[in-house]
């Protein structure tokens, strides 16, 4: 497969999917179970049950969690698939979506991917922003990063990968005068490319890192980098807090291990606070957002909303983590700043680091 994938061999793999879950099918009391306990897996439970399904099975590839309970279901193993009897079981391990259905396909159960059940299921909200891109890379990448969704083969990102992920358009690099909002700041690899892209020169730079030991990171780049760049020292402002559209307490997990993919949840007993960025910034100007917070961007996004419209600030936010990002985000951006032209940019060889860049002329 080539990264040339059109409109019309997407309609036909969609119609692939539908044949194993028609448009409408969660919508009825059928068994469906997911496989995969994971950031995505959490969601997708979450999604079934707005739906009014309970899930009727759960299922992880990983020994060492079963038996243990996740969103409140147990955890079973792959062979108990066969003495279970689903109509459907939604894959949500989605780098894996290949090897998980081979482990499925004995049981004859049905399966499709969380990702390929979504985009079937809403295709004309995806063409809408595929009319709506503002170039032919993007175009062209939405729809290569929509296969991948369909299908779960992931090779053909590398057709579209980007490098320079954030700063890679050039209306993106270069401003004299930037005031940067980095949310997900992680440990500084962002603010520093930021400082390199705009040669040092910039007014100011607010990171929010919600986690101690990144935050603990970003602090030690940040003394590095004021020195370097012989910075003064209220230039670059840390703030170890996420941003959210409300203040609230929360508590951070990592499905996968890795301190990259860091989320939130609410938890009375949680350590991690988040602000939204409107009080935060409580009327001062932004004029770069770049946000990769781990699922909450539409959170954030709400808590930005004042600025956003008053502002109308370069937007590069992070649209893969759920599969209803890229529609949904885009459509809420619209609809605060009817005006923003949309860019998409995969950064990725998996479907992960998928960007959508937002300006107004």
């Amino acid at each position: 497969m080539t990264a040339d994938v059109s409109i019309a061999a997407l309609e036909r793999q969609r119609d692939q999917v539908l044949k194993v879950a028609p448009a409408g099918m969660l919508t009825h009391s059928l068994k469906v179970g997911i496989y995969g306990t994971g950031f995505l897996g959490r969601w997708t439970v979450e999604f079934l049950r707005s739906l009014g399904i309970e899930p009727a099975g759960c299922f992880d590839g990983n020994a060492v969690r079963h038996g243990e309970v996740f969103c409140g279901l147990p955890i079973s193993s792959p062979k108990d698939i066969c003495s279970t009897d689903l109509d459907l079981i939604l894959i949500t391990a989605r780098h894996s979506v290949q090897q998980v259905a081979a482990v499925i396909s004995p049981s004859g159960t049905p399966w499709c991917s969380m990702d390929a059940w979504y985009v079937a299921n809403h295709f004309d909200a995806f063409v809408d922003i595929h009319v709506l891109m503002a170039d032919d890379r993007s175009r062209e990448t939405l729809r290569v990063v929509m296969m991948a969704m369909l299908t779960g083969d992931h090779a053909p990102l590398k057709n579209v990968l980007e490098r320079d992920q954030y700063f890679c358009l050039p209306r993106f690099a270069g401003a004299a005068k930037e005031i940067y909002v980095d949310a997900g700041a992680y440990v500084g690899d962002s603010v520093e490319r930021f400082i390199w892209a705009n040669a040092g020169v910039f007014q100011k730079i607010y990171a929010f890192e919600p986690s101690p030991r990144q935050f603990d990171a970003l602090e030690a780049r940040g003394r590095r980098l004021r020195q370097e760049w012989a910075l003064d020292e209220d230039v670059i402002q840390l703030t170890r807090a996420g941003l959210g559209d409300q203040t609230a307490i929360m508590a951070g997990a990592t499905a996968s291990g890795q301190l990259q993919s860091m989320s939130l949840h609410p938890s009375s007993e949680g350590d991690v606070v988040t602000v939204s960025l409107d009080e935060y910034l409580a009327g001062a100007p932004a004029t770069f957002i770049k946000a990769d917070v781990e699922g909450m961007e539409m959170a954030l996004l709400a808590g930005a909303a004042k600025t956003i419209v008053a502002c109308r600030p370069k937007l590069a936010i992070c649209v893969y983590h759920y599969p209803s990002d890229v529609p949904t985000i885009a459509r809420y951006i619209r609809s605060l700043v009817p005006d923003y032209k949309f860019a998409l940019r995969h950064h990725s060889p998996q479907l992960m680091e998928t960007v959508l860049y937002c300006w107004v002329d």
